[in-house]
């Protein structure tokens, strides 16, 4: 069908135009499809009485598959009308498959001045065979194709009409592989007859849209899908465009994503409510996970601490050291800290340092990596309490139980006050 000059269409039971080649591409309006074929030509001799579908109707009563009628039909253009010969056949049954269950006639045109009285009814009789033939070859090989996807797929005609379905698209959309053939793809996911629209006007097969959008099933559910959509312009040998629509169901994947938000919500919330300081960090000393109590300790925000390195807190001494003990007890797995508490000195965003106890315990990631948590208290107050409390032994010692000076040959002093009973 495509290798022929001149025009030619495949049309339905109503008329409508299912299939048009690459020369009634060129000839006519680009956007053909689904137009009825009364509607594309005014038939100008002595036809059957009516117009539109009436017209068509008894037209296509007259129609057999053995002998082609001819018709002189015209088209009007700005500059005025041009004339055309159309001969219609009717399909015989038996090119009339299960893939082209809805093509009827076929529509030979050619200019009126090129015309040939009397044309042989076996040279249409061909072209309707070939033009059954491609198309059958076309289909076959487009679900081959859609069918082998695993995920939800379609192939779509240039206007948008679903022509073929796969058993996960069915399986998503809730309807049946017959009620999807012949849906527009808009009214299932408006985008994709964007995204077409986009394809179609850059005409370049290699684009391949991507993108997360919407979609909606029969019962109504918005279903959440990514979405790629290609234009294949030479597919199976054909010279028509195709365009195949990719999906893939993200519902379970956002379902599984707000679980994980929820749980880390709710870790981050039991995090929060430790008093002490807390740090989780991976095994190359990376933070990522830090609480409310640690950030007002050190004087930073959430934001400052997390993907920076732990030693950031660490004094100067520490802190050049830091990752080289970690790398160590990676490698050789010899405990030095984790599970013990240790005294050591921290610094704030300020730079000003303070004592701290520090307590390390490890985790076991399904990965094979460590990471590590550490829990900090501040041990300024301890140690001023500690102090004070030395100063008060010391007065009280001083005050209460200081001991008599003695003379030079060891004798007690007469004057010197007299120890406490």
């Amino acid at each position: 069908m495509q290798r022929h000059a001149d025009a030619a269409f495949l049309l339905d039971h109503l008329g409508n135009i299912v299939y048009r080649n690459k020369a009634a591409q060129l000839m006519f309006l680009s956007n053909v499809n689904q137009m009825n074929i009364c509607s594309l030509f005014s038939f100008t001799q002595p036809s059957p009485t009516g117009s539109g579908c009436d017209f068509w109707d008894d037209l296509a009563k007259s129609l057999s598959n053995s002998e082609p009628q001819s018709h002189d039909v015209v088209v009007m253009e700005n500059d005025g009308e041009l004339g055309f010969r159309i001969y219609l056949i009717k399909m015989p049954p038996e090119l009339m498959g299960d893939g082209n269950k809805d093509v009827f006639a076929c529509a030979y045109v050619t200019p009126a001045h090129d015309h040939v009285n009397g044309m042989e009814k076996n040279s249409i009789q061909g072209i309707a065979e070939e033009c059954t033939e491609e198309d059958e070859q076309l289909e076959k090989h487009t679900k081959d194709v859609v069918q082998a996807s695993l995920d939800p797929m379609f192939s779509l005609y240039e206007n948008g009409v679903i022509g073929v379905a796969n058993a996960p698209a069915v399986h998503l959309f809730g309807y049946s592989h017959a009620e999807l053939v012949g849906k527009n793809i808009a009214s299932i996911c408006p985008t994709a007859r964007e995204v077409q629209n986009v394809l179609n006007f850059v005409n370049a097969p290699s684009i391949n849209k991507q993108q997360t959008t919407t979609a909606i099933d029969k019962s109504g559910r918005k279903v959440s899908i990514k979405l790629g959509l290609s234009l294949n312009q030479t597919f199976a040998g054909s010279e028509d465009p195709v365009y195949f629509a990719h999906m893939k169901d993200l519902t379970t994947l956002e379902e599984q994503k707000s679980q994980i938000d929820h749980k880390d919500t709710l870790c981050q919330a039991m995090i929060n409510a430790s008093f002490d300081p807390m740090f989780g960090i991976d095994q190359r000393g990376k933070i990522i996970v830090v609480n409310k109590a640690a950030c007002q300790a050190f004087g930073y925000a959430q934001e400052e601490f997390l993907d920076n390195n732990i030693s950031m807190i660490c004094n100067e001494s520490d802190a050049r050291a830091h990752g080289r003990y970690l790398h160590r007890y990676v490698r050789t797995g010899e405990k030095r800290v984790i599970g013990q508490k240790r005294s050591l000195v921290a610094r704030r965003k300020d730079g000003t340092e303070f004592p701290i106890e520090l307590g390390v315990s490890e985790v076991c990631l399904s990965n094979g990596e460590k990471m590590f948590c550490g829990y900090v208290r501040d041990r300024t107050q301890e140690q001023l309490d500690k102090k004070m409390l030395r100063r008060k032994e010391a007065v009280i010692q001083d005050k209460f139980f200081q001991t008599e000076p003695k003379d030079a040959r060891g004798a007690m002093k007469r004057n010197s006050p007299r120890r406490m009973q």
